[in-house]
């Protein structure tokens, strides 16, 4: 199936969503060698450091995982059960297609909403967790920011979804310009 035409809206978006893609790989590549050093340095020098816990849980987790959403989704490499849906009459399966995306986009309109709130209220309330109760002392909005900002970009993909191109499935994420063009670079 050859994808739409895209416009100008299109193409911003998906600069944005490789661009957070390449901020979320680069979490999961820290969060990988920093497990690796924490794993040496706690079992073979007994010498563990004492933040790179909470810097995985409360930064490069939440980076890799709402960073990387907008990208998998609009590549459609999110993990989906098809076999009911393969079987189904086509008619069937645009329509499927078109309320699954419909009903994504509340759910990350109500997900982003609560993170922006989140966030806000770190903020404006300049929430630190105190000395000695956390291994980092940083402004909790540093960590909370991720959840909105991968939220409002995935929710203008999905609600251009809806408008472009509503029955059709995701892009073949085998097909993805992104992952063709890092290769070819490479």
């Amino acid at each position: 199936m050859t994808p739409p035409p895209r416009d100008g809206f299109d193409r911003v978006l998906r600069r944005v969503e490789d661009a957070l893609a390449a901020v979320a790989a680069t979490a999961l590549l820290a969060l990988a060698a920093l497990m690796l050093l924490e794993v040496v340095l706690r079992y073979v020098l007994a010498a563990p450091m004492s933040w790179s816990l909470a810097f995985i849980s409360d930064y490069l987790l939440v980076g890799f995982f709402f960073l990387g959403l907008p990208h998998t989704v609009r590549a459609g490499a999110h993990v989906r059960i098809d076999v009911l849906y393969q079987a189904l009459p086509v008619a069937l399966r645009r329509w499927c297609t078109a309320a699954g995306t419909a009903l994504s986009a509340l759910f990350v309109a109500a997900l982003t909403w609560g993170g922006l709130a989140l966030t806000g209220a770190a903020w404006a309330g300049g929430d630190v967790p105190p000395p000695g109760g956390a291994e980092l002392s940083w402004p909790v909005w540093t960590s909370t920011v991720m959840v909105p900002l991968g939220g409002v970009v995935l929710l203008a993909r999905l609600l251009h979804t809806l408008v472009v191109r509503p029955t059709e499935p995701p892009e073949d994420p085998d097909h993805d310009d992104a992952q063709v063009a890092v290769a070819e670079a490479l």
